[in-house]
């Protein structure tokens, strides 16, 4: 559990440090373009990057074992959609490339598209849920999928986004996820697995 700790934390300060330039300099140049992008009923408005623990069973004894990492895109759609106030609703892109420990070494990597609704609760935390669908590479053979590597990713989530700065903020959740080939190929018995997710979000 300590090992586990340290790499999440440090995946966490990896992801901030490296990337953060690279915000930074998108910042500046959104902000020449601020007025025009929010006056459109879809508009920029969040990257994350977020790390975690996925853990679940498969038939038989094994378990599987996962350590994700996204890069997560929102859109203010609230224009879109007619929703007005404080809260907000996004267009969530978020592609991964998620690590595969156990039952064997493997990877898990796709892409996710969804909506995420954020509610603020008081001044600095704010509450989310969400939910998403996408294609998913999945490498390892399992009873549940055999071999077949095309499936899809679901996930339905909640948590709390904690602000630190005016630009920055912590984001932490639980998804439950559901993997399968949607009957593409047998067997096709699903998996499903439990997430707890972390990450680093910049607000524009």
């Amino acid at each position: 559990m300590i090992s586990f700790a340290k790499k999440f934390v440090a995946a966490l300060v990896f992801s901030g440090l490296v990337l953060f330039p690279l915000v930074s300099s998108a910042d500046q140049d959104s902000r020449i373009h601020a007025a025009a992008d929010r006056s459109g009923p879809v508009c920029f408005n969040e990257l994350a990057f977020g790390t975690g623990y996925v853990w679940g069973e498969l038939k038989g004894d094994d378990g599987i074992e996962i350590i994700p990492f996204s890069v997560r895109v929102g859109f203010d759609i609230n224009k879109l959609v007619g929703i007005k106030g404080s809260s907000t609703l996004q267009l969530s892109v978020e592609p991964f490339v998620n690590t595969i420990v156990a039952p064997e070494k493997g990877i898990e990597a796709g892409l996710n598209v969804g909506f995420r609704y954020k509610a603020p609760m008081k001044e600095g935390i704010s509450f989310f849920g969400e939910v998403s669908s996408g294609p998913a590479y999945f490498s390892i053979d399992t009873v549940e999928q055999g071999d077949y590597k095309f499936n899809f990713l679901s996930q339905f989530g909640a948590g709390l986004e904690f602000a630190l700065t005016e630009k920055i903020a912590l984001d932490v959740g639980y998804r439950l996820r559901h993997l399968s080939n949607a009957g593409l190929s047998q067997p096709n018995n699903g998996i499903n697995t439990n997430a707890l997710i972390a990450g680093i979000v910049f607000l524009y």
